[in-house]
């Protein structure tokens, strides 16, 4: 019974986890179409929730003032990413990536959320280094 109950917690806890590295390519993903200025593109690694708070227009118009101050993508590096549970006690990957720009270096956060068994951006925070 002891057996029993433990291979069904270990079942149910892995069930909840989000997979880090389907978290970071999803994370890349959008970078990628952000840095190519497919910003429509960049629509689809977005939850519900953030596409909703904000026109694809808005977001565009957004990104495009970020290039002009920050420059060319030259790369990105992961620093940490770590599986926590989010405002809606969710389970979720934080990630967190230091990003080279021509201009200025970024410091890059995200919240990467399984929603309708894909991964989706939940909340991205982008500040200087």
């Amino acid at each position: 019974m002891k057996k029993l109950a433990l291979v069904f917690t270990l079942f149910v806890l892995a069930g909840c986890s989000i997979d880090q590295n389907k978290a970071k390519s999803a994370v890349e993903a959008l970078e990628q179409r952000i840095n190519t200025g497919d910003y429509a593109g960049a629509t689809q690694y977005y939850s519900e929730q953030m596409n909703l708070n904000e026109t694809p227009e808005q977001r565009a118009a957004k990104f495009k003032q970020l290039y002009d101050v920050v420059g060319d993508f030259v790369s990105m590096e992961c620093l940490s990413a770590v599986n926590a549970n989010d405002a809606n006690d969710q389970p979720c990957v934080n990630l967190e990536y230091k990003v080279k720009r021509t201009k200025i270096n970024t410091i890059e956060d995200f919240t990467v959320v399984k929603e309708e068994g894909k991964y989706k951006i939940s909340d991205q925070n982008i500040k200087q280094q």
